[in-house]
């Protein structure tokens, strides 16, 4: 593989850290190299418009990308006119990432992710309709509207999603889909499916731990994205849903000790990627080499996300250092 395929690199992270903390971190990640910044819209968690319009007056070069937000807590007009504006302050760099929002975000506020294919798909022509100062179902623009000439540049749309047809329908009308939250042996499927019906950009996401305090301080949080993800990944996974179910409700409860139980080293090594920088870039250049992604990247999952980005960088350089080998 010559350099010039090799993708480009990102980090995701939760905006559970102090909104001051993320800007800077946002600054970081262009410092070392990496190439884009995914930031999840968590319900009452830091805001990430609010953290990537910071971000995007510190930064130069980084793609800045919701990751995702949904169309239940954000209406896809005020979500399209937010993002088009860190496009504008960003000179371009921005991209909307929505899916059908999971239990975290969701379940503070009392919603269900109902008719999410459907509400998904009014989002996305929304969002394009206020991008492109188009009339649409559910948008007539005013004078006052911003649009993606304000950025020089289209605003990406990608969607994020687990199931055959979000991601279907992310081939069929999105500029990318955003792979993330899923054991590494569901990305064949998933990004199949993405690409069933017109090749689209792909950016895949597994989620990391680097250190063994890592590994322990966060094996309760994954049992967020086992409660949201399919049935027959549970089932390859040999856990009950109820018992999945029953462990999300006791960490939100603040015991986190069913879920830790529950997500043993067996299922933890299944479900992320862990060990050292060295290591993880290993692994992530076997999974360029098969799924071709646009970009790739880490769901950071650590408390201290400034060393994360630079275990991250750490693992990119040993990525491209084999994939240049090839």
């Amino acid at each position: 593989m010559s350099g010039d395929t090799v993708p480009a690199v990102g980090v995701w992270v939760f905006p559970d850290a102090p909104a001051p903390r993320l800007v800077d971190l946002a600054r970081h990640v262009e410092d070392r190299g990496l190439d884009e910044l995914w930031v999840g819209d968590e319900g009452p968690a830091r805001d990430p418009f609010a953290v990537l319009a910071a971000a995007a007056v510190v930064t130069d070069r980084i793609r800045l990308a919701t990751g995702i937000t949904n169309p239940y807590v954000r209406h896809p007009g005020v979500a399209a006119a937010s993002m088009l504006t860190i496009h504008e302050l960003s000179g371009g760099r921005a991209v909307l990432g929505v899916g059908a929002g999971g239990q975290m975000s969701l379940s503070p506020f009392g919603l269900e992710a109902r008719k999410p294919v459907v509400r998904v798909r009014e989002f996305v022509d929304i969002a394009r309709a206020v991008a492109t100062g188009t009339p649409a179902a559910g948008y007539a623009p005013p004078d006052v509207a911003v649009d993606e000439a304000a950025a020089g540049a289209p605003l990406p749309v990608f969607v994020g999603a687990r199931g055959p047809r979000l991601n279907r329908l992310a081939s069929e009308l999105a500029d990318g889909a955003f792979v993330s939250g899923m054991p590494p042996f569901r990305y064949p499927a998933v990004v199949g499916w993405a690409r069933s019906e017109r090749p689209i950009d792909i950016a895949l996401y597994p989620s990391v731990a680097f250190t063994e305090e890592a590994v322990e301080r966060h094996r309760p949080e994954m049992i967020w994205s086992l409660l949201d993800t399919p049935l027959e990944v549970r089932e390859e996974l040999g856990l009950d849903v109820d018992a999945v179910r029953s462990a999300a409700e006791s960490l939100r409860s603040g015991d986190p000790e069913p879920a830790r139980t529950l997500i043993d080293d067996t299922v933890f090594e299944r479900v992320m990627l862990s060990g050292r920088p060295s290591i993880v870039g290993r692994r992530l250049a076997e999974l360029v080499r098969e799924h071709r992604p646009t970009s790739i990247g880490l769901a950071l999952l650590q408390d201290d996300l400034h060393q994360g980005v630079d275990h991250a960088a750490e693992a990119f350089a040993a990525m491209t250092a084999e994939l240049e080998g090839d």
